[in-house]
């Protein structure tokens, strides 16, 4: 059977090795791959040295360091991205810069119904800032801030407390009077609290006043300002009141921790004489809260 089965193969040899390549490539079979049990054993092989604890070869090298890492921004840009929180300029000079643009500023109908602005006026190195709503008729003609009736209860107030007007730092929500009629700003009694879009337009006027500033605590004179201050727009005053709140870094982005107490604005006082205790019982917290000495008699 062999001598037949080689005979077989010399013949076909003979038969194929007269033919025209092209012809014959019909017949051609292509070597066989080597068996996949071969190739294992040599991938093994090759593996081999790692297995055994000793280094690896070239094939078989860890590739981590082989791939690509994206270059890390540069300081410059995630400054930018994320600028830091207490970037804000400070003293004087920034408020100075605050006034001016709060002089000119029309970002909302306010501007352009006011006779003054009123940017704020104090301290720079104030460590007791009061932030009220917005100006009144009085002093939308003076440019100041607090100055009528109300003004003078405040001042009366603040010197209870052991300070004098220039050591604190006296500022609104909104820098302009909003108006029932802002058609006649000369109508007394023409006062209501600003619309909240009108208080987004001054927002930032009042962020960078509070990072200048940097005072250890605030007070909210009326419910529009702690609502605003506190980012409460439901709460009310009494819910708000006779605690110690925190600036909320959400919205105020200043950079430090700053303390912020609600009590009545002054004009409510001069229409209802009987909150002025509860008004007192607010400032003696603050000045607990600042180390400082506290009179027994509120302010008249």
């Amino acid at each position: 059977m062999k001598d037949e089965f080689k005979t077989l193969v010399r013949e076909l040899k003979g038969w194929t090795s007269g033919m025209d390549p092209e012809d014959a490539a019909g017949l051609y079979v292509p070597p066989a791959a080597p068996p996949a049990r071969a190739a294992a054993k040599k991938q093994i092989e090759t593996a081999a040295p790692a297995f055994r604890g000793e280094p690896p070869t070239a094939a078989f090298a860890p590739r981590n360091n082989q791939i690509p890492k994206p270059a890390a921004p540069p300081a410059s840009a995630l400054a930018q991205e994320m600028p830091l929180m207490h970037d804000y300029p400070q003293g004087e000079t920034a408020l100075s810069q605050i006034a001016r643009e709060v002089l000119v500023c029309k970002k909302c109908p306010l501007g352009s119904s006011r006779l003054k602005a009123v940017p704020g006026v104090g301290s720079p190195s104030a460590s007791l800032m009061f932030i009220g709503e917005g100006p009144g008729f009085s002093e939308d003609h003076k440019g100041e801030p607090f100055v009528g009736r109300a003004g003078e209860l405040l001042n009366k107030i603040i010197a209870a407390m052991g300070f004098r007007r220039e050591d604190v730092y006296i500022a609104n929500v909104v820098k302009c009077h909003p108006m029932i009629d802002p058609s006649d700003p000369e109508k007394r009694g023409n006062d209501r609290p600003p619309a909240p879009e009108e208080s987004a337009a001054c927002h930032d006027y009042l962020v960078r006043q509070i990072a200048a500033i940097k005072p250890n605590f605030i007070i909210a004179l009326g419910a529009s300002a702690a609502k605003s201050l506190m980012d409460s727009p439901k709460a009310s005053l009494s819910s708000l009141r006779g605690r110690v709140h925190l600036l909320p870094a959400s919205n105020f982005p200043v950079g430090a921790e700053i303390k912020l107490v609600a009590t009545y604005h002054p004009a409510a006082l001069l229409r209802n004489p009987n909150w002025k205790k509860d008004t007192w019982e607010d400032m003696k917290l603050v000045m607990r809260e600042m180390g400082l000495a506290v009179p027994q008699q509120p302010a008249r």
